[in-house]
């Protein structure tokens, strides 16, 4: 039988990178074993040693490796652990979706409805657009998704909100990597009005609502005095 440093030499891994997990493999291994043996003798275990076969040995360190290549898999990125990566690209257009979604929201609230498919998001940015109520504009400008794509949007008749999305990374309309707004960011400007600095919605403008007639009554004479 050769020599085994001559075999190692002989068969070492051609790749300098193959070859650095190869040996951060074998010192996270030993890293391993010392651990091992030192909870071993804390905890009293290391009574008459068994006589151990060298199959023994090569399971262990065999299990060893595998854990330690896994840990240091995971920790470059090449094997995900836990949940599912979020790419930075990802990330932005559904923070761009939802950003929309508010607007749309916001509009409508203004408005009383929202933008026609025709009209498409550009009504968002528009400056001073023919709309009773309106008080935008909702967004700065319409920008296009992280792939270069145009985001979606029309409108429904059926459906309580309009179609908005983002094609996603395929630059495909309908697969499952297309990015969706939270559909409650449609209505949140109807529930928080915080924002409104006590705007109205356009449709309820002039519209006295009081708890009984005494005290709309009384709200009509101090409207008066005003």
């Amino acid at each position: 039988m050769g020599d085994l440093n001559e075999l190692r030499r002989k068969f070492r891994p051609k790749d300098p990178e193959q070859a650095a997990k190869v040996k951060r493999s074998r010192e996270a291994a030993k890293r391993i074993a010392k651990e091992y043996e030192r909870k071993r003798a804390e905890l009293g275990l290391d009574g008459p040693k068994l006589k151990r076969t060298p199959l023994y040995y090569i399971i262990i360190v065999g299990v060893m490796v595998i854990l330690a290549g896994t840990f240091i898999g995971a920790m470059s990125g090449a094997i995900p652990l836990g949940k599912k990566r979020i790419s930075k690209a990802d990330l932005k257009a559904r923070q761009s979706i939802d950003a929309l979604a508010q607007a749309l929201g916001r509009y409508k609230f203004h408005v009383g409805g929202y933008p026609s498919t025709e009209e498409g998001l550009a009504a968002l940015a528009a400056i001073t657009p023919n709309k009773p109520g309106w008080f935008g504009p909702y967004i700065k400008q319409v920008v296009k998704d992280p792939w270069g794509q145009d985001y979606v949007y029309w409108i429904e008749p059926d459906r309580p909100h309009p179609v908005l999305m983002s094609k996603g990374p395929d630059r495909k309309l309908g697969t499952t990597d297309d990015v969706l707004p939270d559909q409650s960011l449609f209505e949140k400007p109807f529930r928080d009005t915080t924002w409104t600095n006590h705007w109205v919605p356009y449709q309820y403008r002039g519209i006295l609502v009081a708890p009984d007639e005494r005290t709309r009554r009384e709200w009509q004479e101090a409207i008066k005095n005003y």
